[in-house]
């Protein structure tokens, strides 16, 4: 293939695409999964204030989306420290939700 045949097949591939637009959108993404933390931080001490102890089911939700975030790009990316990272948030969100299990539904 010579330079215009790739530059062609490129701008075909790409239609479609606004690049600025997915650029602000992974930004956001990051920026609500940040907020999100920090809110479940603030809920779960409020609630161990206020009530018998921290809200660990908002803490279990928070770390399983963490995981999933970091194994998909694993899968995409095939980087290892965010298959690391993956698994570490995925046995954070298991810890959360045996300390739910046990100490908020009263389960074992």
């Amino acid at each position: 293939m010579d330079r215009d045949e790739i530059l062609k097949k490129s701008r075909e591939e790409n239609r479609d695409r606004d690049f600025v637009e997915e650029a602000v959108l992974a930004r956001a993404n990051a920026l609500s999964l940040g907020v999100g933390m920090i809110v479940g931080g603030v809920l779960s001490v409020l609630s161990a204030v206020f009530q018998d102890g921290p809200n660990y089911s908002a803490w279990t939700v928070l770390w399983a989306i963490q995981a999933s975030i970091f194994l998909f790009k694993h899968y995409k990316l095939r980087k290892r420290h965010e298959l690391l990272l993956g698994l570490f948030y995925g046995a954070l969100a298991v810890f959360f939700f045996v300390l739910y299990l046990h100490l908020e539904l009263g389960v074992f």
